[in-house]
């Protein structure tokens, strides 16, 4: 049974790697194969249910988007609100269940995120309401470290985002139990400074936490603690059971576990891993009921199992993967007697891979920390808490005191973890190069201590030697900054960055969400060079938080105090020289006055222009500059108002990269300047459709790593729904 479990399980996480969705038709012979092998390949054939149950829920839950007109223009939408995430920046996230598009009936219901601007309150949980809007399939940046949002959305079964652009009508809903809760809690704790806190406990509702607060949470390893999960479902449910043991009763001890346990986790919101948590204490009471023991390896695969059957895009979910990980690591360090602190080591070396994958580092202090911090919130925090919860539903008034108690405790822990944060700076950020060698050297201390393990250990130390393997002399990333434009230059640790990229109102930056962790990755700590092509925001939005976040050795171009470009103007950076062709007058404020660098080895070259427009190109043209190059990036993003012919063939590129982003409202690049490089048998590369683009210097000529998106299928939806809509067409 566990075998089939696991296959099971596998075949839905098989997902991950497909690199298309497979046509919908294609589940009839698998579905066959794997009645077929029911007997004689079982296992097999579980892997195979996996696969064809995944692709027809996929199928099912998109089929919206290739049968209806719904992206890319005004549309009016009937919707009921599913969940609130209000941001301090006066934008409320809103994900909702489509009923009506356009007067059409949808089913399934699809999950849509979209945004609320403005000043008046957004609708609430369960409110049904009409608007006008505009959706866009999910997309995601393509960059290494970059967050991946269209995973992120699936994961949460949500299948298009969009903004809303006029509200037609609301219609409140009913308010339920738990908002009459949540609401009695707001006022019980209006004036407490730790109410934020309590609330995440309680409720689950983290959007009162503060990105500072996160960045704790983080550093010291204890982000668990507030994602209601296994610790919280199992603490409630053994004062449940505690409870139900005073009747001298043992089957009202198990009921009163699991009630109070669903009760918890109801208060919560029912979060992926509250569900996880849930679905395996119910297994484990019902077999304890029955009289039955199945291991705990057993009761987690059948806990995946029945999840994944209700919904396999959970696979795409990273909390589901850290909650089912955190477990079998628990599961296995469970044998024999272990102290704490060893249980808690051991927990932090097995989870040591996943923490680095997901978040790119390590905390020195997560092991003390939790040691703490586990006891403490288990034998009094939530013990409390509950307590309290229960009073807001039994007598509010006798709540207050309650809370007031638990305030006073969470005051100054929170202060003091936020000073352990900003003090000791626990989180140590890890280049790629540092994580593959701790990742090889774990694995290369496992391989020597299994049978025959010295023949396993032959091929991690060739990877290792792939990695101390010196790279090439110097290489460009165009990055995939949405709208907008990012260069980075390397020669080893050494970094030039030419432009930003944009930030928004929303709070969201290019520099946080691009910039800053491809950095790290790298392993780059410092800049030579920031060079501000001009004033636009597409190119300069971030140039002074970037300096605040990290040192900056020369300010080039359009800073308040910083070195103005200026044509003539010549730079030896290491191995490689930068020269400036324009402007001849800078102002920094105008397309025309951009900044126009040449970085060339003496073999090899790059021309960034910025957002020049044919007349800037013409007067560059006319004086006489070199201006060859093998990688050209096109000024203003493609605009058809530049790229003129004399300016390709001055440049006479073999590579043209076009820094615009997807699905923008310009079109960009025009289809007249893509005409033009491609008569000049130029390739051509655009960063919305291909993700950041690297190249390697390589002799005399650029040599292209990796080959960006298409990637996963789920990074191609928008393309996948133009294919499925030439061949469906849109219902009338």
């Amino acid at each position: 049974m566990d075998k089939r479990l696991f296959f099971f399980c596998a075949g839905i996480a098989s997902c991950l790697w497909w690199p298309w969705l497979p046509a919908r038709e294609l589940w009839i012979p698998l579905a066959i194969l794997s009645v077929a092998g029911g007997q004689t390949r079982p296992a097999a054939a579980a892997f195979m249910l996996g696969v064809v149950w995944v692709l027809c829920f996929s199928h099912w839950q998109l089929s919206w988007l290739q049968t209806t007109d719904a992206m890319g223009r005004s549309q009016i939408m009937t919707a009921r609100v599913l969940e609130v995430q209000p941001r301090q920046d006066g934008v409320s996230r809103l994900i909702v269940g489509l009923t009506h598009l356009q007067g059409q009936a949808l089913s399934p219901r699809p999950r849509v995120l979209l945004s609320w601007y403005g000043e008046n309150p957004s609708p609430q949980p369960g409110d049904r309401f009409s608007a006008i809007t505009q959706l866009s399939p999910p997309h995601s940046l393509l960059n290494p470290g970059s967050f991946n949002s269209a995973r992120w959305l699936l994961g949460q079964g949500i299948t298009a985002r969009g903004y809303i652009t006029g509200t037609l009508a609301i219609s409140p809903a009913r308010t339920g139990l738990r908002q009459q809760l949540l609401h009695r809690f707001n006022l019980s704790t209006h004036s407490l400074a730790s109410q934020a806190w309590l609330r995440a406990l309680s409720f689950g509702e983290r959007s009162g936490l503060t990105s500072d607060d996160w960045t704790m949470l983080r550093a010291l390893g204890v982000s668990h603690l507030f994602a209601i999960s296994g610790l919280h479902i199992g603490l409630v449910a053994g004062l449940g059971w505690l409870a139900g043991r005073l009747t001298g009763h043992y089957t009202t001890g198990l009921v009163a576990a699991l009630l109070l346990a669903a009760g918890y986790a109801w208060l919560a919101g029912f979060g992926v891993a509250t569900q996880r948590a849930l679905l395996m204490l119910a297994l484990w009471l019902g077999l304890l009921w029955w009289g039955r023991f199945w291991s705990g390896r057993r009761i987690l695969l059948s806990t995946m199992a029945l999840l994944l059957a209700v919904n396999p895009w959970l696979v795409l979910n990273l909390g589901f993967w850290m909650s089912v990980l955190a477990v079998a690591a628990l599961l296995a360090l469970a044998g024999g007697r272990r102290s704490l602190w060893r249980l808690q080591l051991g927990l932090g070396l097995l989870l040591l891979p996943l923490v680095m994958l997901l978040f790119g580092g390590v905390s020195s202090l997560s092991v003390p920390v939790n040691l703490i911090l586990i006891p403490l919130f288990s034998l009094l925090l939530i013990p409390l808490l509950l307590v309290a919860c229960c009073l807001l539903l039994l007598w509010p008034p006798l709540a207050a005191p309650v809370f007031s108690l638990l305030n006073s405790l969470f005051t100054p822990l929170m202060s003091a973890l936020h000073w352990l944060a900003a003090y000791l700076s626990p989180w140590a950020e890890l280049s790629a190069f540092a994580q593959g060698m701790i990742l090889l050297l774990m694995l290369l201390s496992l391989a020597l201590l299994l049978p025959a393990g010295r023949w396993l250990a032959l091929p991690l130390v060739w990877l290792a030697g792939l990695l101390l393997w010196p790279g090439p002399s110097w290489q460009v990333r165009v990055l995939d900054v949405g709208q907008g434009l990012s260069v980075l230059v390397t020669q080893g640790e050494r970094a030039l960055l030419y432009d930003t990229g944009n930030r928004f109102p929303s709070g969201f930056n290019m520099a946080d969400g691009v910039i800053l962790p491809l950095l790290a990755r790298l392993g780059i700590s410092k800049l030579d060079y920031l060079i501000i092509s001009h004033e636009d925001s597409d190119h300069s939005a971030n140039r002074h938080y970037l300096a605040s976040r990290l040192p900056v050795a020369k300010r080039w171009g359009a800073w308040p105090h910083g070195m103005p470009c200026r044509a003539g103007q010549l730079r030896q950076w290491g191995r490689l020289q930068l020269e400036m062709h324009w402007p001849v007058s800078p102002s920094g404020h105008r397309n025309n006055d951009s900044c126009v660098l040449r970085i060339t080895d003496g073999r090899l070259a790059v021309l960034l222009t910025g957002d020049i427009e044919r007349r800037a190109e013409q007067v560059l043209i006319s004086r006489k500059t070199r201006l060859q190059a093998q990688l050209l990036l096109s000024p203003h993003h493609g605009s058809g108002s530049s790229s003129s012919a004399a300016l390709i063939e001055a440049v006479s590129p073999a590579w043209v990269v076009h820094t615009a982003g997807f699905g923008n409202r310009w079109g960009f690049p025009a289809e007249e300047v893509q005409a033009r490089y491609q008569a000049a048998g130029v390739h051509q590369l655009i960063t919305g459709q291909d993700g950041m683009i690297h190249f390697a210097a390589s002799g005399d000529q650029w040599r292209r790593v990796g080959q960006g998106r298409p990637g996963p299928w789920y990074q191609q939806l928008a393309a996948w729904r133009e294919t499925g809509r030439n061949a469906v067409g849109p219902l009338e």
